[in-house]
């Protein structure tokens, strides 16, 4: 991601993580950058308060500052892992258990505008588009959507959901 993207300052997704570890970079260089922010604002508010009461700080202070800081560093990497990595996770796993055995996925992207994933999908010499718009997801051959939305947020309708897309791809 780019420090001058909105989206990145407000902790959205703009893309699909192949791995945590794009995720996981994407967080701390989030993270790392509020509390920056927060630092500088910090020892903006310690100087004048110094200042005006001419008095130095004590080391207790900036412990409890410190502590702060880290506090607020470790919940930005976790509300950023969620919000881009373990949604993304979930997302991906519930479509890979309907899908039939034998598949292959070609490409996995994702469509910040439209917040949805686009799938290539090969199964018996076939290619499929998948697009999941969660919790819907829909399912073509050859850019033509044939299978309706699927409500894959749903754990009732697992096993039917699966049988229709397996006739489907078959």
């Amino acid at each position: 991601m780019k420090l001058t993207d909105k989206r990145f300052w407000n902790g959205e997704k703009t893309g699909f993580y192949p791995s945590f570890k794009y995720a996981l970079s994407d967080s701390v260089l989030f993270a790392i950058s509020w509390i920056l922010a927060l630092s500088l604002i910090l020892c903006l508010i310690c100087m004048i308060i110094g200042l005006h009461n001419e008095e130095s700080i004590s080391w207790h202070t900036i412990s409890v500052g410190l502590i702060f800081l880290l506090i607020v560093f470790i919940i930005l990497n976790g509300m950023f892992l969620y919000e881009n990595w373990v949604k993304q996770y979930i997302i991906i796993g519930k479509v890979k258990k309907l899908l039939p055995e034998g598949y292959a996925m070609k490409s996995i992207n994702f469509d910040s505008g439209r917040k949805d994933y686009k799938i290539i999908l090969e199964y018996k010499g076939k290619i499929f588009r998948a697009t999941i718009e969660y919790p819907f997801f829909y399912l073509s051959e050859n850019g033509v959507r044939a299978l309706g939305a699927l409500n894959i947020g749903s754990r009732k309708c697992f096993a039917e959901n699966k049988s229709l897309i397996k006739d489907y791809m078959s």
